[in-house]
């Protein structure tokens, strides 16, 4: 059965998609916007840095930002929000594929050193798996965690800063939102890459941020 399409059915087509993508665009935008605020809302009142810097990240995809916070050895976290393009009716779908979620990467930047090293990561976060992340991880224990269902690698140097990340993750209301967490001696830095789930932010981001005033 050939299918035939005359002019008229054409512009019919053209017409609907270009609403479509309009529609998408003013929806997906008010919604990442309400995410950009709120996330970085809840960075301010949870972290009361002494200073700040933003900078946007393409167009309603997220920011990037700098916080001085100066607490002991703590001196600044960097944060990093990248949302799904919501306002793009046609790189949506695809980014569903490749993205997957709306994402929060975080550093605690100090100014000592740490002796050991150690990761909390959620199986599967990384494709190719965590030996293509972590450098050393053949010098490193690894073993698997189930926390709420859901296996966990923990990859150390130092067990005491092991069972701090498990603890951490444990406590958490939703420990789902947490891909990656980690204790890096070679930047001197608390890492962490999460889901955002606004329901769960104020709480990941307060207890991690426990975790990182208790090492400063």
């Amino acid at each position: 059965m050939e299918l035939s399409l005359s002019f008229y059915d054409i512009i019919v087509i053209a017409l609907v998609l270009a609403i479509a993508a309009v529609l998408q665009f003013f929806r997906g935008r008010k919604l990442n916007l309400v995410l950009i605020e709120y996330t970085a809302r809840k960075l301010e009142e949870i972290l009361k840095p002494k200073d700040k810097e933003y900078q946007w990240v393409g167009l309603y995809v997220g920011y990037k930002a700098r916080f001085i916070l100066s607490r002991k050895s703590l001196r600044r976290a960097e944060a990093v929000v990248t949302l799904m393009p919501r306002h793009s009716l046609f790189y949506y779908p695809i980014a569903l594929l490749t993205s997957r979620f709306d994402r929060l990467y975080l550093f605690f930047r100090y100014d000592r050193e740490f002796n050991g090293e150690a990761h909390i990561i959620r199986k599967y976060y990384y494709r190719l798996g965590p030996k293509k992340v972590i450098k050393g991880i053949e010098r490193m224990a690894v073993e698997d965690v189930e926390i709420n269902g859901k296996v966990f690698h923990l990859i150390y140097t130092d067990a005491r800063l092991a069972s701090k990340l498990s603890k951490v993750v444990r406590k958490l209301n939703n420990p789902q939102v947490v891909n990656h967490l980690a204790v890096v001696p070679a930047s001197k830095s608390v890492f962490l890459a999460a889901k955002i789930k606004p329901k769960e932010f104020e709480d990941l981001l307060s207890k991690v941020y426990d975790l990182a005033l208790s090492l400063a």
